[in-house]
């Protein structure tokens, strides 16, 4: 829920402070740069109703599934699978964030460390 309230304060224009080498802040400040646009508006909206949504993306995957084969149309579906997709490539974007926060944090402390070992 984290990454939510992030993602509203910034719609709400509320300014992100510098996130110093605090790792989860700094997770957020990149989540937050990485889903902003109106092309991220549906994952923004994944991400904030994340449980809802893998509940209605399993029973939409299975419903499918069941009513294609149910029916007599094949004999073994995997099309509802399909219906995961925008839920793989929300999560993906929030292991980006991840990733590309850690990254910022190991680059202050490294500066911090050279600023430390003055000739």
């Amino acid at each position: 829920m984290l990454v939510t309230d992030a993602l509203r304060r910034a719609a709400r224009g509320e300014s992100s402070e510098d996130t110093g080498e605090d790792l989860r802040a700094a997770e957020l400040v990149a989540a937050v740069e990485l889903l902003r646009g109106a092309r991220n508006a549906p994952l923004r909206l994944l991400l904030a109703h994340r449980v809802e949504a893998y509940v209605l993306t399993f029973v939409a995957s299975f419903g499918l599934n069941k009513a294609l084969v149910w029916s007599g149309v094949l004999d073994f579906s995997l099309w509802g699978w399909l219906f995961w997709a925008p839920m793989l490539v929300a999560e993906a974007k929030l292991r980006q964030a991840k990733k590309l926060g850690r990254e910022r944090v190991i680059a202050r402390i490294q500066a911090r460390h050279d600023e430390m070992r003055l000739p």
